[in-house]
C-alpha cells in the first residue's frame, strides 16, 4: 500500500464510509472524535494457544498447551480475533485509539491553531492499518513558488500486525506516499520507527507538534536550518564546546575528561535517529536538542548495550525541562551555532 496519499474533494464525506474492500474512511472536524477506532477497531493481545496432537490406545487427540512468547490480537470492538500472525511479545502494540488519544493531548498543549480543523481517519484491511490526517486550516504556507499555498498537516501511520512501521509526518504539504518516495512539500518533522520495545509514540508525535509550532513561528528559521549542513562529528564538536562541556576545577586544569560522555553520547544517538529521515543538517541537530530538553525521562540503550536514562530519581520535571531549554537556547544563539548558520562551521 505505497499509493500517494492527496486529498480530493471528491473523496470525502461527512460520515464514516466503507469501499469495496472493506477500508473505512471518516471526515470530520473534532481531534476528539476518535469514534471510528472506538467503535470499529479497539486492539488487544490475547494468549495463545497450541493444540498438540498425541495418540492414547490408538486414539488420536489433542491437548492445548500455551505458546509463550506470542500473542494472538483481537478487536475489542467486535470481539473477534483479527486475521494476522501472531505477534512476538518484543512487538510493542500501539492501539490505533490510544496513539491519536496521545496526538490530541500533543495538540491542544501545543500553541497551534486549533479553531478550523479538518480530520481524516481512514481504517484499512479490517482494522489491522490506520492512518490519520489532521489540516490546519488556521496555518498555511508556500511550496515551490510563491503561488503555490498549502495547508499546514500532520499524518500518522501505524500499524498492529508489523506490516508498517509507526511513521509521522508534519510540515507544508500536498500530498505523499506511505514509503516516502514521493513528497510534495516541505517537511518540519517526520520519523519512521519499527514497533520495538524502544518505540515512544509520546515522543515522537510531540516532536512532530513541535514540529510544526516552529515552522508556524520561525519558518525563515527552519528553512535556514534544514539547509545548513552538520554532520554528526561537526555536532559531536560543537557539544563538545557548549552543552557537553565540564566546567570542574579538574577539567579546566587539564586533569579530567573536559566533556560529558553520558551526555554526548545521548545527544549523538537522538542525532542519528533523526538523521535517517531529515539528513546531515543543522535542522537534525536542533531536533536532537530539542527532544532532550523535552523529554526529560526519556529511556535509551548505550553503546554497551545497557539501558540508561536521561534523569535522576526524584529531579521534577519542569524544574529540568526549564534548565535544559535554556542550554539549548544559549546553544543556538552562540558564535559557533551562529558559524554554521553562515557557512562558516566545519561541517
Amino acid at each position: 500500500m505505497n499509493d500517494l496519499i492527496t486529498l480530493q474533494a471528491e473523496d470525502l464525506t461527512s460520515v464514516p464510509v466503507t469501499d469495496s474492500m472493506g477500508n473505512m474512511t471518516y471526515k470530520h472536524e473534532s481531534l476528539a472524535d476518535l469514534s471510528l477506532y472506538d467503535d470499529h477497531c479497539q486492539i488487544g493481545k490475547a494468549p495463545l494457544e497450541a493444540h498438540v496432537p498425541y495418540v492414547q490406545h490408538d486414539v488420536e487427540f489433542s491437548e492445548p498447551r500455551p505458546l509463550p512468547g506470542f500473542s494472538a490480537l483481537f478487536n475489542k470492538a467486535t470481539g473477534q480475533p483479527l486475521p494476522t500472525r501472531p505477534v512476538p511479545d518484543t512487538y510493542k502494540l500501539v492501539p490505533h485509539n490510544e496513539l491519536f488519544a496521545i496526538q490530541n493531548v500533543s495538540i491542544l498543549d501545543s500553541d497551534l491553531p486549533v479553531g478550523d480543523l479538518e480530520v481524516i481517519d481512514r481504517l484499512y484491511d479490517g482494522g489491522l492499518r490506520a492512518h490519520r490526517t489532521v489540516m490546519f486550516h488556521g496555518l498555511d504556507g508556500r511550496v515551490a513558488n510563491i503561488r503555490d499555498r498549502v495547508v499546514a498537516r500532520m499524518d500518522i501511520f501505524n500499524s498492529v500486525d508489523q506490516s508498517w512501521s509507526f511513521q509521522v509526518f508534519s510540515g507544508a504539504y500536498r500530498d505523499l506516499c506511505r514509503n516516502t518516495l514521493v513528497f510534495g512539500g516541505q517537511k518540519a518533522y517526520h520519523q519512521k520507527r519499527k514497533h520495538t520495545s524502544g518505540l515512544s509514540p509520546e515522543a515522537l508525535v510531540g516532536k512532530a507538534t513541535m514540529g510544526l509550532e516552529f515552522w508556524q513561528d520561525n519558518k525563515d528559521q527552519m528553512d535556514l536550518w534544514q539547509r545548513s549542513p552538520m554532520t554528526k562529528d561537526a555536532f559531536a564538536a560543537v557539544l563538545a564546546d557548549t552543552i557537553c562541556k565540564k566546567n570542574t576545577e579538574a577539567a579546566k586544569a587539564g586533569q579530567g575528561n573536559p566533556v560529558n560522555e553520558k551526555l554526548m553520547s545521548y545527544l549523538l544517538h537522538r542525532y542519528i535517529e533523526d538523521q535517517r529521515e531529515l539528513g546531515d543538517t543543522m535542522w537534525t541537530a536542533f531536533n536532537a536538542l530539542t527532544h532532550w530538553s523535552t523529554h526529560v525521562s526519556d529511556i535509551w540503550i548505550g553503546d554497551d548495550g545497557k539501558e540508561r536514562k536521561t534523569s535522576t530519581k526524584g529531579s521534577r520535571k519542569h524544574m529540568v525541562q526549564r534548565q535544559r531549554e535554556t542550554m539549548v537556547r544559549d546553544l543556538v544563539s552562540s558564535d559557533i551555532w551562529t558559524d554554521f548558520e553562515l557557512g562558516r562551521g566545519a561541517a
